[in-house]
């Protein structure tokens, strides 16, 4: 599974329950980068988005109540959400918000990061993966810039195949 997020220079990842910035670049990104596959996330996060479930991609929701919502697959535990991706075929994306990153991000072998080098007073925060020591650089883009907003993407990779609960 792979981790895709976008945080600012605290590592801030949301803020009062939604993204801190929407920049067209990023979003264009993960866009193409998840079209196709099966996305994963937290039920505010469905809820959160305008369109819903996302198009184009299998939606997935992690929500302790269970509830059911339209257009997505809802898991009330991990142990049933990760028996059913161990079934999917192709990419599968954790797309958010905080507690499922939190969660999910130990079976994770891949973490897409968008870097907005700048504080935008998030709420919401995430580990620094370039700093931990589980994880490598594979890949890094030159700085963009988008809505007067420098970026950088980011591709990093677990040290080794070892995942706890995998």
């Amino acid at each position: 599974m792979t981790l895709i997020l976008v945080m600012d220079n605290d590592c801030a990842i949301g803020r009062g329950g939604g993204l801190l910035f929407r920049l067209p670049a990023d979003m264009k990104n993960f866009r193409e980068t998840t079209l196709g596959s099966t996305v994963i996330m937290g039920r505010k996060t469905y809820e959160s988005f305008p369109m819903r479930p996302l198009p184009e991609r299998e939606n997935l929701v992690l929500s302790r109540s269970g509830k059911e919502l339209e257009g997505a697959r809802v898991f009330a535990d991990i142990d049933s959400l990760m028996e059913y991706v161990g079934k999917v075929k192709g990419k599968v994306f954790v797309i958010g918000g905080g507690e499922v990153y939190r969660q999910l991000a130990p079976y994770c072998d891949e973490a897409l990061i968008t870097r907005l080098y700048e504080s935008m007073g998030g709420d919401t925060f995430f580990e620094d993966i370039g700093r931990a020591p589980e994880w490598e650089l594979a890949e890094a883009s030159h700085v963009i810039e988008t809505n007067c907003k420098k970026i950088r993407l980011f591709r990093y990779v677990r040290k080794n195949d070892k995942k706890d609960g995998v």
